[in-house]
């Protein structure tokens, strides 16, 4: 009872993301060729000059990170719809995954897009894949909750294995993975979060009470961070002991929208695309989210882009970047500069005090009600409010 008394009274005096504060403008507005392309999504190479865009009716297009402008338009194989994409560590080639076993393979030597000879996994609708960073094998998750090791193999096929120890038909709904130990990490939106080893074992560590919808690791922390709808998690991976690995959450309490996708953004801060048009930035050192681009600002700037789903978004650097819509327009962005007052210090040190006592709550709840270990256990969400100021520039 203490424990709920302490998460009452500190939500109680923290604030709700406000409406027309956004730390960002844009500028530079840009469409990808075609008309109303669907995108899915798209994936940024490890040297960060090359972004390639994937989406309905197997549609790749391949185009510079800072001037998408200059595109490359790949020839279409098949018309499936591409869910997910994952860069070689060496950001020579990329494999691209969809649905009905689709899995296409772009070289960067010769800018080509070929089928990647995948062929015991038709029939699968595949919504993740993850290279590891030794480069040696990539990970392949599925709709019905298969994960899949797959390499290229002497004959000009492909080597692939399906893993042990999986936890029933949840679709794995994003992988990463992090350099130590050559670990990577699993979300799916019915079984919670799963470690995949070195030796391709699989560790589930909860947080099964969420649907996750999205996940991004960060090499330099071993940290992962998952989102669903309105919940943020954090991933805490133990790469000499994966099973010890942790997931706390909280809820963000006054989103002017629902959480959809992740990317990562600079050091130890990550963006997160909400639907309506909006983003919000988490810093993960601090533990705080900070309001960012509002949909209201969206709409007095670009009511027709207001009204399009983000897929992507991609820093150049810490005050610009662009983001990706569905329908295959972009707009970058830039930091607004003089609209931040002092008090916003103290602003952000409250919050991450909240957010931290309530992410180590979570835990303590988490152990007494079972959440990381049982498969189906009982859900006690914490709510945490975001803070209604914007992180110092």
């Amino acid at each position: 009872m203490a424990i709920h008394l302490v998460i009452l009274f500190l939500v109680s005096n923290a604030s709700t993301l406000s409406s027309g504060s956004s730390a960002v403008g844009m500028h530079d507005f840009e469409s990808l060729p075609g008309d109303d392309l669907g995108l899915a999504g798209a994936e940024l190479s490890p040297s960060k000059e090359l972004v390639i865009a994937f989406g309905q009716d197997s549609n790749v297009i391949v185009f510079s990170a800072s001037d998408p402008s200059d595109y490359i338009e790949t020839p279409s194989i098949g018309n499936s719809s591409l869910n997910d994409a994952s860069f070689h560590p060496s950001g020579n080639s990329a494999l691209i995954v969809g649905d009905n076993g689709t899995v296409l393979r772009y070289s960067d030597l010769d800018k080509s897009l070929t089928d990647a000879g995948v062929e015991n996994l038709s029939g699968s609708d595949l919504l993740s894949v993850s290279w590891s960073l030794s480069g040696s094998w990539a990970y392949i998750g599925s709709s019905e909750g298969e994960i899949w090791r797959v390499r290229a193999s002497g004959d000009g096929g492909a080597e692939t294995h399906l893993l042990e120890g999986l936890a029933g038909q949840s679709p794995v709904t994003s992988i990463d993975c992090i350099s130590e130990g050559i670990v990577c990490v699993a979300s799916t939106t019915f079984n919670g979060i799963a470690i995949i080893q070195r030796d391709h074992s699989l560790n589930w560590i909860g947080g099964s009470s969420s649907p996750w919808s999205d996940m991004e690791c960060l090499d330099s922390s071993n940290s992962c961070v998952a989102i669903s709808s309105d919940i943020l998690g954090t991933i805490k991976v133990n790469t000499s002991n994966p099973d010890k690995s942790t997931i706390s959450g909280v809820e963000i309490i006054g989103l002017d929208g629902v959480l959809i996708t992740l990317a990562d953004h600079s050091e130890n801060r990550f963006l997160i695309s909400m639907a309506p048009f909006g983003i919000v930035e988490h810093d993960l050192e601090k533990n705080a989210t900070f309001p960012w681009l509002e949909n209201s600002d969206v709409v007095n700037e670009n009511i027709q882009l207001s009204g399009e789903r983000i897929v992507s978004t991609w820093s150049l650097n810490e005050n610009t970047g662009w983001i990706l819509t569905d329908r295959g327009n972009l707009a970058s962005f830039h930091t607004i500069y003089g609209t931040v007052e002092n008090s916003i210090v103290s602003s952000i040190l409250s919050i991450a005090v909240l957010l931290a006592t309530l992410g180590f709550a979570t835990t303590v709840m988490m152990s007494i009600f079972g959440w990381g270990k049982d498969p189906s256990p009982r859900r006690v969400r914490k709510n945490s409010r975001a803070s209604d100021s914007r992180r110092k520039r």
